[in-house]
């Protein structure tokens, strides 16, 4: 079956631009902005075309969330100390979780939160075992990763959907030796250098005793 093109479009549209269109619809704005009459509009094309390709707008949500669940599924460690390929797998994560927080909602609401985390909880895992966690300890351990992970994204989405304010305030700590600290406390927060804290610290009490921190 041939699909419909409309005047100014030099080509047929494709499954995979369709869904790379609602994709960006959607992390763009939210997952209100996509309707298929929006989508058509925006690849030039008939509406009917769209539903050819994909099936109607609950399918397609269920083709973007596979996607999401395929590329979490991508994350792979780097580098050569067990370190280094826990930090890889947890910036990994960090980074795909604040890419696609639209997604990562319709994801939650279908009950698939679970499926979403386990690849990166399974490399993990297999990390940890790789130097001698196993049973409950490496449970907790993955699970005390994930909140790291989890969490800064949840601050850092929090702080910017809030009213902008200043980090502190420097006429507060009047009495404080520390100039560069209250220096420091009043520049905005950066969030990366924080979960990078975190997660040392995390890893000094995990790696230690193993002999590989």
């Amino acid at each position: 079956m041939t699909t419909p093109v409309r005047a100014g479009r030099e080509r047929p549209v494709t499954r995979e631009e369709v869904v790379d269109t609602a994709l960006g619809l959607i992390e763009d704005n939210d997952v209100s902005a996509l309707s298929m009459r929006r989508l058509a509009a925006e690849l030039g094309v008939a509406v009917t075309s769209i539903y050819w390709h994909v099936g109607n707008r609950d399918a397609l949500l269920d083709l973007l969330v596979e996607r999401l669940l395929a590329d979490m599924g991508g994350v792979r460690p780097a580098g050569r100390t067990p370190r280094a390929r826990i930090t890889s797998l947890l910036r990994q994560w960090r980074q795909r979780l604040w890419e696609r927080p639209h997604l990562i909602a319709v994801a939650h609401e279908r009950g698939l939160t679970g499926a979403m985390f386990q690849p990166v909880q399974a490399a993990l895992a297999r990390e940890l075992a790789a130097v001698g966690l196993h049973g409950e300890q490496a449970a907790l351990a993955v699970r005390a990763l994930q909140v790291q992970v989890t969490a800064s994204i949840v601050l850092q989405r929090a702080a910017l959907r809030g009213p902008s304010t200043t980090p502190t305030d420097p006429t507060a700590w009047r009495d404080s030796p520390d100039a560069e600290l209250v220096a420091a406390l009043a520049e905005p927060l950066d969030y990366d250098a924080v979960f990078t804290l975190g997660v040392d610290a995390l890893l000094d009490r995990l790696l230690p005793a193993r002999g590989l921190a």
